[in-house]
């Protein structure tokens, strides 16, 4: 006699291989208004899967239900589903455990024994204002600078760590540009290392983290005075076609100078890294 399994719910971040079952139950607080890679992730497997969509508007706060459920019916035109259904009840501190293990699994490793304590004293502390489970982690960085100030390695790690989860799953528009105009990537975040990060094993400076939409992944590069010169250029009130930006990176005041085959060499490699837009 065989005995009924509880169908396992899909993890999000979804990392490595997926799940061999034919039926995958996902839910509403993992998916809805989802974007970037973990939009292309759901799209691939319901290429090869049926998906069955677990909802839970009782959880949703009444604060944020109306955008919920105007995201859930934009997110079933691109989800299609095999049937959508009310999910069962789940232990919500338990969940957020669970996903700041996988969120920020070095900055739980630099914490060590005082991990858990820090992650229930900021579940304890912070309001459920969002409908998806991964944004309640949105003010653990500034939560842990305040109660860590004197560790910046620590702090520079969780950055590292909740960037890239941020921009996991943001619905950013890449398209739509304007022919000629370069644009920064709407992804792009960055984070500043003061130091040598031990835990990260990365040397001090800037850091672009951006949503590749040809790869569907999120890249990572270390910018140069040049390349963040570029970027801020970039992000003045005003349009640049390639040659006007590298006209105008020309007559900035970096030092040492460079000529303008330089500057078009910079401007390459940061479109080859999806940080701009040609």
């Amino acid at each position: 006699m065989s005995k009924e399994t509880t169908p396992e719910i899909l993890s999000f971040p979804l990392r490595g291989e997926w799940p061999k079952d034919e039926i995958l139950f996902i839910r509403d607080v993992d998916v809805v208004g989802v974007g970037a890679v973990r939009r292309h992730q759901l799209e691939e497997l319901q290429k090869v899967k049926k998906l069955i969509l677990q909802t839970y508007e009782n959880r949703i706060p009444s604060s944020v239900h109306s955008i919920y459920q105007a995201e859930l019916l934009r997110t079933l035109q691109w989800l299609r589903p095999l049937k959508t259904e009310a999910g069962t009840a789940f232990d919500f501190l338990k969940e957020q455990e669970a996903l700041f293990s996988r969120l920020f699994p070095l900055t739980k490793q630099s914490l060590g024994m005082t991990a858990a304590r820090v992650c229930k004293n900021y579940l304890e502390e912070m309001e459920w204002s969002s409908w998806l489970l991964q944004d309640h982690w949105r003010y653990f960085v500034g939560f842990l600078k305040q109660k860590f100030p004197e560790q910046k390695e620590l702090g520079e790690v969780a950055h590292w760590e909740w960037v890239q989860a941020w921009i996991e799953i943001q619905p950013f528009e890449l398209s739509g540009m304007e022919p000629g105009v370069i644009a920064v990537n709407p992804s792009l975040q960055t984070v500043t290392l003061t130091q040598f990060n031990s835990v990260l094993q990365r040397d001090s400076g800037v850091y672009a983290f951006v949503f590749s939409a040809s790869q569907s992944v999120v890249r990572e590069r270390r910018l140069d005075i040049y390349e963040a010169q570029l970027i801020d250029l970039l992000h003045e009130d005003r349009k640049f076609s390639r040659a006007q930006l590298v006209q105008m990176a020309s007559l900035s005041a970096v030092s040492p100078p460079l000529s303008p085959q330089e500057w078009e060499t910079k401007v390459s490699a940061l479109a080859d890294s999806d940080v701009i837009i040609l």
